[in-house]
């Protein structure tokens, strides 16, 4: 199967950490260039502005800039796990516990859980009882939909890719972490101006770290508690210095 299009550009407002593409907005343009479900590692931090090229290889592709490898992937191969359920009510008090402290955030412009001007401030914090998890409420702004109000599938996969971020960093100590590995599907359209609940726990993954690496899940939930998208990831603490 050639690729639909052979480069993929991130613009600069989709940023995540600082000077680089948000890991799942950004995965989600690679996948849709392939056009089947894919599992993504991630290799390198995703270059703003640039054209990045894709290329089909045997039993998957790779995303380039120049020889560095910025992604690679292959026929999903995960099972996404059920992460136990939180409602709305719940998220929003949730969010409460979210640090808005720019200086504490490690990307306080990332257009997703960012804390600035322009950005979508889905905010997870612990949940209370149940399993470890954190959860937000989330209303799409009307920037991040179509002409009929359908929010794009990669904003999606941003913010899932969010909510595994702060479970796995936030939860239950601080700890830098990067996405190496994900996955992620959109079951139903998700809409401009309704309020979901995105939570984000350990689904199948062991909770804790195992050294440096540790694996989340995340799931969006519609105001009835339906399931409209799912995600699994793993992440890699920085070797301490």
């Amino acid at each position: 199967m050639q690729p639909r299009q052979q480069t993929v550009r991130i613009p600069r407002w989709a940023q995540g950490r600082p000077g680089f593409g948000q890991g799942g907005w950004s995965s989600a343009q690679f996948a849709a260039v392939i056009g089947e479900p894919v599992t993504i590692d991630l290799r390198s931090g995703v270059p703003l502005e640039e054209d990045l090229a894709v290329l089909e290889l045997d039993g998957g592709w790779e995303l380039r800039h120049g020889d560095t490898v910025i992604m690679a992937a292959r026929p999903r191969d995960v099972e996404f796990a059920t992460v136990q359920p939180v409602s709305i009510a719940d998220a929003v008090v949730a969010r409460s516990g979210f640090d808005l402290d720019a200086d504490s955030h490690n990307a306080p412009d990332c257009f997703s859980c960012g804390v600035r001007e322009r950005t979508m401030r889905m905010h997870p914090g612990p949940v209370q009882g149940g399993e470890p998890r954190v959860a937000s409420d989330w209303t799409p702004p009307s920037w991040v939909g179509d002409d009929d109000g359908v929010v794009d599938e990669a904003v999606v996969w941003t913010v899932m890719d969010c909510a595994q971020g702060f479970f796995v960093g936030r939860i239950p100590e601080r700890r830098s972490a990067l996405t190496v590995r994900y996955a992620a599907e959109v079951l139903a359209p998700v809409r401009v101006g309704r309020t979901y609940a995105v939570v984000g726990g350990p689904g199948h993954w062991p909770d804790g770290w195992d050294g440096r690496k540790r694996g989340a899940a995340a799931v969006v939930l519609a105001e009835d508690g339906t399931v409209v998208a799912r995600a699994d990831s793993l992440w890699v603490a920085p070797r301490e210095s």
